[in-house]
């Protein structure tokens, strides 16, 4: 086994080989994944959506910030882009350097968490009371759903890069 650039790490699913380089299967795997994680937390938004704790206006946003006025559908096509493109890209190329070291999926978790940080600012509507706390323990559940699924299926079919420092 070679120190310099390569690590051979052993998971339960499989042999994963971690390089210092990300390919393109490896951005195309994280791509899907992220999709699939975008797909799975739709359901726990609609959720909050029908209890008031999420709005729509919240997404409207995302397409005024790119200058396309308000509007929930380009919104929500930015959210999940986001979602199966920037992040995952983050996630393979970033991941190896969250905690839990011993699973990829959990470190997955993690990275969903600091992103929930984010998404907590952008998304805030004005939720006061039982409402806050629904709006907080909601959409962090959605972001680890969707943090589970991008590394679990990333630690299955692709592998995330290793650097040197």
């Amino acid at each position: 086994m070679s120190s310099d650039t390569e690590q051979r790490v052993v998971t339960p699913s499989r042999e994963i080989e971690e390089t210092s380089s990300v390919t393109l299967r490896d951005i195309i795997v994280a791509g899907i994944a992220g999709l699939i994680g975008m797909l799975a937390m739709m359901p726990l938004f609609g959720v909050g959506y029908l209890f008031g704790v999420i709005q729509l206006e919240a997404f409207a946003g995302l397409a005024t910030i790119v200058g396309l006025g308000p509007s929930f559908p380009i919104g929500l096509v930015i959210f999940i882009g986001g979602g199966t493109t920037t992040l995952p890209l983050l996630f393979i190329t970033l991941g190896n350097y969250l905690p839990p070291g011993k699973s990829i999926a959990l470190r997955g978790m993690t990275f969903a968490t600091i992103m929930w940080c984010g998404f907590l600012i952008a998304f805030y509507t004005g939720q006061a009371g039982l409402t806050l706390v629904a709006y907080l323990g909601l959409t962090l559940v959605a972001h680890w759903v969707y943090g589970f699924i991008l590394g679990s299926l990333t630690n299955k079919y692709a592998s995330i890069a290793v650097y040197d420092l």
